[in-house]
């Protein structure tokens, strides 16, 4: 299913790509951005922190491999160590597509609850080791 899921999205970038150049492609990527965003009505930034992060930890099951590093009331670190989305683009040669969902992290965080944050520094995406992904209350 994720196969076929990518490998769609992925002919269908390249076809845009291949009609209408880069600026066909951003187009795709933008819209691809918006349809990612979901809607939550903020509350305490601590609380959604954490509620945020459970939720991720429930849509990472049986697809993702990863381990909370740090877990504080303020503050989560995850170390990703496997990726679906990262595989299966990699096995396409279209990881600049991919990167696309690795894109959404930070806007996702934001609309959750504009007080929260985002820092990577690390990606498996880019061929790294793992992705770092820490979420946060920002001031």
């Amino acid at each position: 299913m994720v196969r076929s899921y990518v490998s769609s999205l992925v002919a269908i970038v390249r076809g845009v790509e291949k009609q209408y150049g880069k600026d066909g492609k951003e187009v795709a990527r933008r819209a691809f951005m918006e349809i990612r965003e979901g809607s939550h009505t903020a509350g305490d930034p601590s609380s959604d922190l954490h509620e945020f992060c459970d939720n991720l930890d429930r849509g990472c099951r049986g697809t993702h491999q990863w381990k909370r590093v740090i877990d504080q009331p303020n503050r989560v670190k995850y170390n990703y160590t496997k990726c679906m989305w990262a595989d299966e683009f990699a096995a396409l040669d279209a990881t600049d597509i991919g990167h696309w969902f690795c894109d959404t992290d930070e806007p996702a965080i934001k609309a959750y609850n504009p007080k929260l944050g985002f820092k990577r520094t690390k990606t498996l995406m880019d061929g790294d080791q793992l992705c770092d992904h820490e979420f946060c209350v920002v001031s």
